[in-house]
């Protein structure tokens, strides 16, 4: 049987299951207005243009966040939404062309991972997609196993709010926890939770996972089974998954603790330079950690846009 079967049924079995009892509605008005998604460094858009063949190909965006286009130049289009970038483009193009028709669209995205984990069946950072819910990433993420039970939404704080009444923050990410059937049985708004980007969503089931999850600028990232001990460092867990990659920001790197229901406790940034060299105490992490190590390219062109540290990820590969 699929996996997308088993997930079908087990939403068919969570709708039984809902019958008997009322749905459950937030106790206050929440906004769900749609997030716009913006171009960000290493995006991919492809550009239509009338009578401009030379540009209606798929183009890089730049580390810079510019894109370098025939006869128009260097254009910078990091931070736009695709209408703005249009009117950008289509305004240099005036200068060789009469009235330009452009239009602009994201055809992959590398800057804006959300990280998918927990009793799942392909648990791993994934790229949004346009508007993506929460009950979209836990299709793309093959959908809950029949041991779930809840889920977790972590965001940082300088992404945004989550527009749900009962959230709670320990300054650095906002949390909400919702019943996994809530979700896939789009009762009470849960599932239409908008996701955004470096959120980790965290399903939770009834079966305990001693994993220890290390994504972002790693050689390797993945997922480290502890088997006979209860804990292990960071230093190793970055050993294990090949070091660090040339691009990551490890100074700026996030550790969320997740206690054994699987919901996370505390979370924290670490500089892991530091770490690794000796300087400072290592850290020790439990089972349901994860460690997020960002990149560096992608810090630069935040913090010029003059926003706080944030995390990324990358495609989580398996088991380390």
């Amino acid at each position: 049987m699929s996996r997308f079967i088993s997930a079908l049924i087990f939403s068919g079995l969570c709708a039984v299951a809902a019958i008997a009892q009322a749905p459950k509605v937030p106790s206050q008005a929440v906004d769900f207005a749609p997030r716009k998604q913006l171009i960000g460094p290493e995006d991919t858009i492809t550009i239509s243009a009338l009578y401009a063949d030379e540009l209606n190909k798929p183009w890089r965006v730049g580390i810079s966040g510019d894109v370098s286009l025939p006869l128009v130049g260097r254009v910078h289009v990091a931070g736009l939404t695709v209408e703005e970038a249009e009117r950008v483009i289509a305004a240099r193009m005036r200068k060789y062309y009469r009235d330009p028709q452009v239009s602009v669209f994201i055809s992959e995205s590398r800057s804006e991972p959300i990280t998918v984990i927990g009793a799942v069946e392909k648990p791993g950072t994934l790229q949004l997609k346009g508007n993506t819910t929460l009950f979209d990433a836990l299709a793309e993420a093959g959908g809950p196993k029949t041991e779930a039970t809840g889920v977790t939404l972590s965001r940082p704080v300088n992404q945004g709010e989550i527009p749900w009444p009962d959230k709670r923050s320990d300054g650095k990410v906002t949390t909400v926890d919702v019943p996994v059937s809530d979700v896939m049985t789009r009762r009470g708004g849960a599932a239409s939770l908008e996701i955004r980007p470096y959120d980790v969503v965290n399903v939770t089931g009834s079966k305990q996972q001693r994993l220890v999850t290390v994504a972002g600028e790693v050689v390797r990232p993945g997922v480290v089974e502890l088997v006979t001990q209860d804990s292990v460092s960071i230093a190793k867990i970055i050993a294990m998954a090949g070091g660090l990659s040339h691009t990551a920001a490890a100074k700026h790197t996030m550790i969320y603790h997740v206690n054994d229901q699987g919901i996370k406790t505390s979370s924290a940034y670490v500089d892991l330079n530091k770490i690794l060299a000796g300087k400072v105490k290592d850290i020790e992490l439990s089972p349901g950690d994860i460690v997020i190590v960002p990149t560096s390219q992608i810090m630069s062109y935040v913090q010029a846009a003059g926003v706080s540290a944030v995390t990324t990820g990358v495609y989580l590969l398996g088991k380390i």
